[in-house]
């Protein structure tokens, strides 16, 4: 027996929002898609009703891996663009004293590692965010999915990145950096002079950024898992200590 009340549906006890019962088939393009349906599943489960353990397949973790990966990529991704950008004016003085007449705050060396790894603290924060809502089956397992994505990508997207700069800084000499920048340059040799004069000056930054940016990584990796669980253990733990304290009672 089912009936209809408000924006649910029950049947036998276990209440599924309408329209979501194709949940474990939905793909989620962007990870708050994927963090409202969390919410989604928060809230039956807060409401104390209990949902079958295969009422998310295989295919539903799939999905929610599948968002944690993408997450992951866009986040090494976007470093990696933000890094292209950034090195060059943290490494030579004359080219920050220029960018900072048009932008002020690229005099700020702190300014611009904040930038640098805003993605990876924005997506980990938005992670971090999800302690609250796992409290039951579903969402316990749908927020796993999407850290344990999440977590391979990152891993994967730090290793190519620290390869890549590791390389790149090996690879710029004095001759590597002057043919490029004659070949950026179109041959104009002034031009060619502060092209040459910015690489050479940023090999050295390159280095110690291919190192930063795996610890950078180690911890957005790392910092979910560790609040998500944390939270939800603590919660557990103040949990059974109200169920002693009435059971004293």
């Amino acid at each position: 027996m089912s009936k209809t009340s408000g924006d649910f549906n029950t049947s036998q006890d276990v209440i599924i929002p309408i329209g979501h019962t194709d949940t474990t088939r939905r793909r989620f393009p962007t990870l708050l898609s994927a963090i409202s349906q969390i919410q989604q599943f928060y809230v039956i489960e807060e409401s104390g009703q209990e949902i079958p353990d295969e009422f998310l397949t295989i295919q539903g973790k799939f999905n929610f891996f599948k968002v944690g990966c993408g997450s992951g990529f866009t986040e090494g991704l976007a470093f990696a663009l933000l890094a292209v950008l950034i090195l060059p004016i943290l490494s030579d003085q004359k080219l920050m004293q220029t960018v900072s007449v048009y932008f002020p705050l690229a005099q700020s060396r702190l300014f611009l590692h904040t930038l640098n790894f805003f993605p990876l603290l924005l997506t980990g924060g938005l992670c971090c965010f999800l302690s609250r809502y796992r409290i039951g089956i579903l969402t316990r397992k749908a927020i796993d999915a999407v850290l344990a994505g999440r977590m391979l990508a990152l891993v994967v997207k730090g290793i190519l990145i620290f390869a890549g700069l590791t390389w790149l800084a090996d690879s710029i000499s004095q001759a590597s950096a002057w043919k490029v920048a004659k070949w950026i340059s179109f041959r104009q040799e002034h031009v060619a002079f502060e092209i040459y004069r910015i690489l050479m000056n940023t090999k050295p930054q390159i280095a110690s950024m291919a190192y930063e940016a795996v610890l950078i990584f180690a911890v957005a990796t790392i910092l979910p898992f560790v609040t998500v669980w944390g939270v939800s253990l603590l919660r557990e733990i103040v949990k059974k200590k109200q169920e002693a304290s009435w059971n004293r009672v």
